[in-house]
């Protein structure tokens, strides 16, 4: 039998095996489709997207780091640990 799709398969102008055909065809793709979205908001994914996207803030294609953003990232860190540290004693 061959692959019938169902926008070339109507009521009107297929005989029983086509439209039979046309529904078991139907049913594999949307169970392609669901299958590809279980798969996009399955937690593991979404935590892979996430470490992904972490990454590529701090970490080039070619896996070398991204020393501008580091270094920046450092400062604020630094920074912010020598405010704290600074109102911490001054209320002292």
């Amino acid at each position: 039998m061959s692959n019938v799709y169902t926008s070339n398969v109507t009521v009107d102008n297929a005989n029983k095996d086509q439209l039979i055909e046309s529904i078991r065809l139907r049913e594999q793709r949307l169970a392609a489709n669901i299958d590809e979205l279980v798969g996009r908001v399955h937690p593991k994914a979404l935590v892979a997207q996430a470490t992904d996207s972490a990454k590529g803030i701090v970490v080039n294609r070619d896996g070398s780091p991204k020393v501008d953003r580091l270094a920046l990232t450092g400062g604020i860190v630094l920074g912010t640990a020598a405010l704290i540290t600074f109102l911490a004693t001054r209320k002292k």
